[in-house]
């Protein structure tokens, strides 16, 4: 049979159009599951011939995503290349240390240094989880030079190599006092409030304790001049036994606030501490001592008593405004913690149990502002990973639960971008959505949700420089939020229409090795891949898209696209098209 357009012949060049047809070699290397999984223990004998099968077939994907990481170092390739390549193999080998630390040289060499910590984190998760062990001298050598480097220095301008950086941790030039005084006019002190130990063992005591901290993180985050990490971030030191100097490296912050938590028949005790990261002195430290029952007053005497020492421009009024906005139930805290938990895995299943999590939290507190905004957030999220069976119905939950939250509080920062995402994403209503999030920035200046959303927004109306400035900002103050892949997937649109296609592909990447199913980040990376050149691979990209979505036009596509009437909505319709996507 004839397969039209299978060959393409060029003047020069004849190749084989790998779109039209399937492979079963390029299958395999894509597949996440072992060579024929399914078909372990037959025979002993046919076991071990399977796993030496399985080892050559690994040896053979890894040599071939090495050997192009390679070539790319040897012509100092631009580092968006450079940093492809290498999370190709750390799809492949999570990992593969010499990997990790070429994407980490890319990342400051574009000018992204907290993105190079960041992938050292998650090597170190990794070997930690998949191989009890820690990462080698070199990749910790890379990880202290790119830490130390200034502060002050703006990440947005690329840095040409990190050789001075390590000349100077090897010469002692950036000790923690230099660090400071170079820090100059334009510091700002920044916070990270870790999940409380359970010393208990009660899994009751772990929602109470994370209630507390959500509490005192949002008091903080108002405090003006002070930069603080969202709790969905420092949920990744949970349970893990970290010095502060080095979680403070990982999040880029200057304090830590740290504490456990003991139940003992009917009463509860804290103890909090506050410690300078550069230094690792413990600056403050308190002990509370409270009746279980009252634990939820134990949040008014925490924040009041941390908030006055490390931020004492907090007005007593706000102190005494969040008192009066919190639930009265426990039961409550515990029914929102667990459903906001829910809302961030990749099961739709579990996903969908959070609605009977947030009617249950509500019937105890209808007046519960965090409540009902992450409600409102639940319905938005439910249209935007395609599982709305009533897109209609869940846009306007969205906005009744988003308004309901900011008649129970009308500062409460969530509530307020929630509505601006609402208008933005579900109406294409630029105009009240910058209202809404000025509006929740000038609350809480550290509302990562609302900087993530107006960056989106700005994207969407071709402003693509404020774009990218907001999203960077949005992942700086939550750099291991649970929806990484959303930051990852908007700050690939950002630098699409801020026209740096190639950043853009690597962010793409880079939320698929975060969530492979999540269909926007495969339509980014097809449109992001076709601009910057890459035809070919967008084009293989597009086969990989029709799969997880095969209903997918370029006409569905504009149709829904909160940007559809900017300019660079029609150049995303035609590089689908060139991709290969049907147009109607």
């Amino acid at each position: 049979m004839r397969v039209p357009d299978l060959i393409d012949i060029g003047r020069e060049t004849i190749r084989l159009n790998t779109p039209e047809c399937w492979i079963d070699v390029l299958a395999g290397i894509e597949a996440t599951e072992p060579l024929l999984q399914d078909l372990d223990g037959v025979t002993p004998s046919f076991d071990q011939w399977l796993a030496g099968q399985r080892a050559r077939f690994e040896d053979r994907v890894r040599s071939k995503l090495e050997r192009e990481l390679d070539r790319l170092v040897k012509e100092n390739a631009p580092p968006q290349l450079r940093a492809a390549a290498a999370r190709k193999l750390i799809t492949f080998e999570p990992t593969h240390e010499g990997a990790v630390r070429t994407l980490m040289s890319a990342f400051v060499q574009i000018g992204d240094r907290g993105q190079a910590i960041r992938e050292y984190e998650r090597c170190r998760q990794a070997l930690r989880s998949m191989l009890d062990l820690q990462p080698s001298k070199e990749t910790v050598a890379l990880f202290e030079a790119v830490r130390l480097l200034s502060t002050s220095q703006s990440t947005t301008q690329p840095r040409p190599a990190l050789t001075g950086a390590v000349d100077d941790v090897v010469n002692g030039a950036r000790t923690p006092e230099r660090q400071v005084a170079a820090r100059g006019a334009a510091y700002q002190p920044s916070i990270a409030v870790l999940p409380f130990r359970n010393l208990s063992g009660q899994e009751t005591s772990d929602y109470a304790g994370d209630g507390l901290i959500e509490d005192l993180i949002e008091i903080l985050a108002r405090v003006p001049n002070l930069f603080v990490i969202s709790r969905l971030s420092t949920l990744t030191f949970k349970a893990q036994n970290r010095l502060p100097q080095e979680i403070g490296s990982v999040l880029g912050v200057q304090y830590v606030l740290s504490g456990s938590m003991r139940v003992s028949g009917n009463r509860l005790r804290l103890t909090v501490e506050l410690t300078d990261t550069l230094t690792g002195t413990a600056l403050w430290s308190s002990r509370l001592d409270e009746t279980a029952f009252d634990v939820l007053e134990v949040q008014y005497r925490l924040a009041d008593a941390i908030v006055r020492r490390v931020a004492p421009y907090l007005h007593q009024a706000e102190l005494q405004r969040s008192h009066s906005k919190r639930p009265d139930h426990l039961e409550a805290y515990d029914l929102f913690l667990r459903a906001q938990e829910n809302m961030h895995n990749s099961s739709r299943d579990i996903f969908e149990s959070s609605e009977g999590l947030f009617d249950k939290a509500l019937a105890l507190e209808p007046k519960y502002p965090a409540a009902l905004a992450w409600r409102a957030y639940w319905h938005v999220l439910r249209v935007g990973q395609g599982w709305s069976n009533d897109t209609a119905r869940d846009a306007a939950q969205a906005a009744l639960f988003a308004q309901r939250a900011v008649e129970c509080d009308a500062l409460q920062p969530m509530a307020l971008a929630v509505q601006g995402h609402i208008a933005s994403y579900l109406h294409k209503n630029f105009d009240v959505a910058f209202r809404h999030f000025d509006t929740a920035l000038r609350v809480n200046p550290n509302a990562a949700q609302a900087w993530l959303w107006s960056a989106a927004a700005n994207a969407w109306i071709d402003n693509g420089k404020r774009a990218v400035e907001e999203v960077t900002r949005a992942i700086s103050l939550s750099p291991f939020d649970p929806l990484m892949y959303a930051y990852s997937m908007i700050a690939s649109i950002a630098y699409l229409v801020d026209d740096q296609c190639d950043r853009a592909v690597e962010c793409a990447l880079r939320s698929l090795s975060e969530n492979s199913t999540y269909t926007s980040a495969h339509r980014i990376l097809v449109i992001s891949l076709m601009m910057s050149g890459h035809d070919l691979e967008a084009r293989d990209a597009a086969v990989e898209l029709l799969r997880l979505e095969p209903g997918l036009t370029v006409t569905g596509f504009l149709r829904r696209y909160p940007g559809s009437g900017s300019p660079h909505a029609a150049r995303f319709g035609d590089a689908l098209a060139k991709a290969g996507i049907p147009i109607a």
